[in-house]
């Protein structure tokens, strides 16, 4: 073949080519004609978008503003574009939509680049714009066929015909999905780093504007080395378009970012949050979930912090008295791996468990004879030595071994030269919950629940009714001061007949006659039951029900006198508020603050109460002031008295209790906050495994507290001494019983003897030294004597 025939040849294939590909671009072209007009009349409305109402869950935060939960299907705060920094806009437009602020809504030249640019294996982008994704996530699904990439781009350039730009951007960054429940970038901030959009560094935003391309996947909780290099190519992304300098980029990444875990929030109250998620629930309905809704609880984060780990400290020190009880599940983790590829397998194997901030989640990597070696759920390697496995030792015959990928508990503890190593530890076996109020206007300050609100969320502070034990006394001693029996008035403690078998016995040996100041220090539990018996059983229960408690679970029989009558720990605060404020009603608690809508207008706030009038009374002032002294003796000498050591604080009124079924109680009160704690066997705890001392964590916990919530408020003046009081010797009489000769005797032993058992006492009180009472005015007798040491007493 010549070569003129060669070019002329070829002249023809080209002259071919070049009509087969015009064909097909005009056949294409009436193909995708026919498809847009076919598919432009069913493309949907765009209310949605036009109308953009975002589904907002319910939030929960304290009356300072702190977040504690939220509730709903998505997780989302919606911001408004002008809010949005400026640095995260930018950002997002570079790594996403480059062109964002020149195309129509679809990018000829975007595709083109990002095909040219996943071939070149850079930052992997996709073709569609954010005002496509935009369309995508409000109209279509994800499936990709070429039917939804036409309808994508056909309902971007509707929506661009409509929207600004202002207000697309505004739609993407408040719902696209972000990876943890999270959508928008608002909710995201708070997820993954638990602040504002405002407080972001570049680096936390480089982060985020990283997830849209794999939110699920590659976000810094499931997998923090993706996110990390997703992170470092957006910054690259942003050093190339001007956005950031060199030296900007290269200090946010040596920035070590702070990434959440899922289980950690700012402030523990859960339970409390459930209270308000109800209460919010029964008044506007269930659409409260998707409103965006803010409730602003009573409580401030430092009480509530303060009250968490005060009852958290208790129990967990109770836990290391008990024997170690294992691991709590065992992992495969093959020999021979290490370094990243262990790391990713521990944390694969943790991914389902959750974490505590306390009890630290960690899976065993490597066992030696001196220690061992594991990893933390946020990724971190940790070793235990002799002393943090201590617990090994003293674990009873059966318990599992520890072998490589066990799972345990671990927390830090400190050593006494001030150092802290890490230690096994465990879910405590046992329970316990606080609740603290103000008993002028009923606002709760304080409520925990429980030792951890995921693992149980029955919240024991308001919904279970335990047994008071012995912190009912007061009240039944406040029904006995108004059927004339005074502190120093005689009760025998000997045991009555038709007690039987219902009341548990007294130790053995021959009966005593106690004062009631006496009997109630020491809980003498027969002279309680005689006590019930000369005032009434029916009498006492209407008394009670002055102080808030319910009729129907007061005992109709004599256990009411061991306080066999179930309460809470919020309706006992209840009580223990009628003597705080000088007998007035039981106030009513309180524990939201206000409500506002999405936009912050606040639409309620509870209605405030009419102020206290001293005059109106459920319980006589004479009546709450002995009580006061009653009360005032258990910090001097009775179970409460580690809290006046502690504390310091000679405005305080305190209780201890205790049930036969092992409750124990610790209530008391100030002026202005009345504070109950309640711990309780957990029903997995075997009675006879180690010292378990109820009454002394419920203290414990109770001024761990108060020292926290007290601390730097001034000390309240003594309470003045009421009319119709009188001093008689030593102690104090109602004023038309101040003349009797001698103090009333409450009892089975014949009446003739209360001479010389009057005789008797005031003899022995000479023979023992005295605890000493401050009196509470000038115009009161200078002390109240108590006998001691008490269980010393008359013995008849």
């Amino acid at each position: 073949m010549t070569k003129k025939s060669l070019v002329l040849s070829c002249r023809r294939i080209l002259l071919t080519l070049a009509v087969l590909l015009t064909l097909l671009l005009l056949a294409g072209s009436a193909a995708v004609a026919i498809a847009v007009a076919r598919l432009w009349p069913q493309l949907p409305a765009l209310d949605r978008v036009l109308h953009y109402q975002p589904q907002q869950p319910l939030q929960v935060f304290t009356a300072d503003g702190v977040p504690i939960a939220q509730f709903g299907e998505e997780n989302r705060e919606f911001v408004p574009i002008a809010q949005i920094p400026p640095l995260l806009q930018q950002a997002v437009i570079a790594v996403e939509d480059r062109r964002f602020l020149r195309h129509p809504g679809i990018d000829p030249i975007g595709i083109a680049r990002a095909v040219l640019a996943n071939l070149g294996g850079e930052l992997r982008e996709g073709g569609s714009t954010i005002t496509q994704q935009v369309a995508r996530n409000f109209f279509l699904n994800q499936d990709r066929t070429l039917e939804r990439k036409l309808r994508e781009a056909l309902l971007a350039l509707r929506i661009e015909r409509e929207l600004d730009k202002p207000r697309i951007l505004e739609l993407y960054l408040n719902q696209i999905d972000l990876g943890q429940r999270s959508h928008g970038f608002a909710a995201a901030a708070r997820t993954y780093f638990g602040k504002p959009l405002q407080t972001l560094t570049l680096a936390e935003t480089a982060m985020l504007a990283g997830l849209p391309q794999n939110p699920a996947w590659a976000n810094p909780v499931v997998n923090p080395e993706r996110a990390r290099t997703r992170q470092r190519q957006v910054l690259q992304r942003m050093e190339r378009d001007g956005l950031i300098s060199a030296a900007q980029r290269a200090s946010a990444e040596a920035e070590v970012l702070v990434v959440r875990r899922p289980s950690q929030t700012e402030v523990q109250a859960g339970h409390l949050a459930d209270m308000a998620r109800r209460w919010a629930a029964a008044r506007l309905g269930e659409s409260v979930y998707a409103q965006g809704y803010r409730i602003y609880t009573t409580v401030t984060a430092a009480e509530q912090r303060a009250a968490h780990a005060a009852l958290r400290q208790s129990l967990m020190a109770q836990e290391r008295t008990r024997p170690w009880r294992g691991p709590e599940g065992q992992e495969d983790l093959p020999e021979g791996i290490e370094g990243s590829a262990l790391d990713r397998i521990a944390a694969q194997a943790l991914r389902d468990r959750r974490d505590d901030e306390d009890l630290r989640l960690a899976v065993v990597t490597t066992v030696r004879v001196d220690g061992l070696e594991a990893r933390l759920a946020d990724g971190r390697a940790v070793a235990l030595g002799p002393i943090g496995l201590q617990r090994l030792h003293e674990a009873p015959p059966g318990t599992p071994a520890l072998r490589r990928g066990a799972v345990i508990r671990l927390e830090r503890l400190q050593r006494e030269d001030g150092g802290t190593f890490w230690s096994l530890a465990q879910w405590p076996q046992a329970e316990g919950a606080l609740v603290a109020l103000d008993p002028i206007d009923g606002r709760v300050r304080a409520l925990v629940g429980g030792f951890d609100h995921h693992r149980s969320p029955l919240d024991r502070a308001t919904a279970v009714w335990r047994p008071a034990g012995s912190a009912l006394q007061p009240f039944i001693n406040s029904a006995a001061l108004e059927r004339g029996v005074m502190p120093d008035s005689l009760i025998s403690d000997a045991p009555l007949p038709e007690e039987g078998a219902t009341l548990a016995q007294a130790p053995a040996g021959e009966a005593r006659v106690l004062t009631l100041r006496q009997a109630q220090l020491i809980d003498a539990r027969h002279a309680a039951v005689q006590r019930l018996r000369h005032v009434g059983i029916d009498t006492t229960r209407d008394w009670l029900e002055r102080f808030g408690f319910d009729r129907d679970r007061l005992p109709s029989d004599l256990t009411l006198a061991t306080g066999q009558a179930g309460t809470t720990p919020m309706q006992l605060a209840r009580a223990y508020s009628v003597l705080a404020r000088d007998g007035g009603d039981p106030v009513a608690p309180n524990f939201v603050d206000r409500i506002t809508d999405a936009s912050g207008v606040v639409i309620y706030r509870p209605p405030a109460l009419p102020p206290h009038d001293p005059g109106q009374r459920v319980v006589p002032a004479r009546n709450v002031f002995l009580m006061g002294t009653l009360l005032k003796d258990h910090l001097l000498a009775g179970q409460a008295a580690p809290v006046l050591d502690r504390l310091q604080r000679p405005d305080l009124f305190a209780r201890a209790g205790r049930s036969d079924q092992g409750d124990g109680w610790f209530a008391g009160y100030q002026q202005r906050l009345v504070t109950v704690t309640w711990i309780g066997r957990a029903a997995t705890l075997a009675p006879d495994a180690g010292a378990f001392d109820p009454v002394a964590l419920a203290r414990q916990s109770w001024m761990d507290f108060m020292a926290s919530a007290l601390a730097g408020s001034a000390i309240a003046p003594a309470p003045p001494v009421p009319a119709g009081l009188q001093p008689v010797g030593e102690d104090w009489r109602y004023v038309e019983q101040a003349e009797e000769p001698a103090p009333s005797y409450i009892g089975t032993l014949p009446p003739d003897s209360a001479v010389e058992i009057a005789r008797i006492i005031h003899r022995r009180s000479r023979e023992h030294p005295a605890v000493e009472v401050e009196a509470h005015a000038e115009d009161a007798p200078r002390r109240t004597v108590l006998p001691a040491p008490v269980p010393d007493l008359l013995l008849l």
